[in-house]
Formats: structure tokens, sequence, C-alpha cells
């Protein structure tokens, strides 16, 4: 029987970037629930006070106004660590700086991604990341 992963969501302040990840994600048939938003406070918000709110992934864009990527990750480690574990975070950036790939720590931060994402991409981090709950 096929299990997928279960919710994901994308933060991205690009629309279009979001909307070809989503594409992506749903021909890939892994993933039962896909959001994305363009705010990363919206989403911090909703992790804070919602408690049905717990994605198994996010897929978190560095380069944002309002609230960047590294912001987004400081405000992420003071949720409770209940909230925190159940929930991976993929950086997904543009930019490729070895410098900020060195400031990735293992608390939640799984992988540091350099856009575009790509089927192949998506299948091997979910065999790496959810080989334990995801069957095929």
């Amino acid at each position: 029987m096929e299990r997928k992963i279960q919710h994901v969501v994308l933060i991205d302040d690009n629309k279009t970037t979001n909307f070809l990840n989503t594409y992506l994600m749903l021909k890939s048939k892994r993933f039962a629930k896909i959001e994305s938003y363009t705010e990363a406070p919206e989403v911090l918000h909703m992790l804070q006070n919602t408690p049905s709110f717990e994605p198994d992934l996010i897929f978190l864009d560095l380069n944002m106004p309002i609230m960047t990527g590294w912001e987004f990750l400081a405000e992420f480690q003071k949720l409770v660590p209940k909230k925190r574990s159940k929930t991976k975070i993929f950086v997904l950036t543009s930019t490729i700086c070895n410098e900020w790939k060195s400031r990735i720590t293992p608390n939640n931060l799984e992988e540091y991604l350099i856009k575009p994402l790509n089927l192949d991409l998506i299948e091997s981090l979910c065999f790496k990341h959810f080989e334990s709950t995801y069957y095929i």
C-alpha cells in the first residue's frame, strides 16, 4: 500500500516558483497535501497558533521580504520541541553560497538545496528523509 507524505509547505515570495514546485510535487504523487505561501510570517503564525497545523516538510526560501528565511528559522527554533520535531525543513534557494550553507545546523534543517526542484530530486529526498514512513 502506498503511503504519502501527509503535509508539505512551500514558503517562497515568488508565486511562479511556488506554482512550479506545487506542479512538480503533484506530478510526483508523493504528497497528500501541498500548501504554498508567499510570506513566512503567515506560516509562523499558523505554527504558533493552530495546533492542527503540523507540516511534515517545509521547503523554505532564504531571500524574502518581510521575513527572511533566516528570521523564520530563528523563530521556528522557539516553538515547543514537540511541534519542531515533527517538521523537517529543506532550504530551497537560488543562492549558491558556502557561507550560508555553513550556517545550516542540524536542528530540523535537513537539506540546503539550490533551485530549481525537479522530479528526480523530489524522489531522492522522499526516500532519503522519509523512508521509514514512506512506501511505494
